[in-house]
């Protein structure tokens, strides 16, 4: 197995996946100690996804995997997984996540400024909510090794959303839970509504149409 640092926590990953293997490179790192997180598939379960998953390559389906495995550790290190993108602006971080898994939200984005694509890790560190790059998922080559504290998440979704515009409580949750992978275990539930409770007092949350003006969005959603 490889050792790596990411977000903060030490890992060994096995792995087969090219894309995978690439992008984990500029976290690669040594250390004597149990790691925080072990991360490898069994060839049954590839298997079985690849027959779930008609028309994707092991590669894809490999690093999908290990990106949700890694996305829902973050329970275990007083943070959350979220589907977003996640953009560095002026300092901070700012998360763009869409419901619909058709919408590449990064395609509206200036690379420049995307340090994790589809996987950021989100952790609690000190009272603040941080994100940091990560390897993971099909674009994790895209993403950087950065630590940022999280400003704002904004949802995307063009059939709720009209135009930019804070969220109330009730948007805010049901925005907020489709975008988190949730484990269907009880004490994740539980866990997620604490984590919620934590982000909306230290975050702002958005919605908006779409991204056709994102420098105006971040500009918005980053005003003190």
């Amino acid at each position: 197995m490889g050792q790596y640092r990411i977000a903060e926590l030490n890992l060994e990953i096995e792995t087969n996946s090219k894309t995978l293997q690439n992008n984990l490179k500029v976290y690669e790192t040594s250390f004597d100690y149990m790691p925080n997180l072990s991360l490898s598939i069994s060839d049954d379960i590839l298997l079985q996804l690849l027959n779930e998953c008609e028309g994707y390559s092991a590669d894809v389906v490999e690093c999908e995997y290990h990106s949700t495995e890694f996305a829902r550790s973050m329970f275990d290190y007083n943070g959350f997984p979220i589907k977003a993108t996640a953009v560095e602006y002026e300092n901070s971080a700012v998360l763009f996540s869409a419901p619909f898994e058709e919408t590449r939200v990064f395609d509206f984005i200036p690379a420049k400024r995307i340090f994790a694509v589809d996987c950021p890790a989100i952790r609690l560190i000190n009272s603040v909510f941080y994100a940091y790059g990560t390897p993971f998922g099909q674009f994790g080559e895209m993403s950087r090794d950065i630590k940022l504290p999280v400003k704002s998440i904004v949802f995307v979704d063009n059939e709720r959303f009209n135009s930019l515009k804070t969220l109330d409580t009730k948007d805010m949750v049901s925005m907020f839970m489709r975008a988190v992978h949730l484990s269907m275990h009880s004490e994740r539930m539980k866990h997620t509504l604490y984590m919620l409770e934590k982000v909306s007092k230290c975050v702002k949350f958005y919605g908006v149409s779409d991204l056709s003006d994102v420098d105006f969005i971040l500009e918005r959603v980053t005003e003190d």
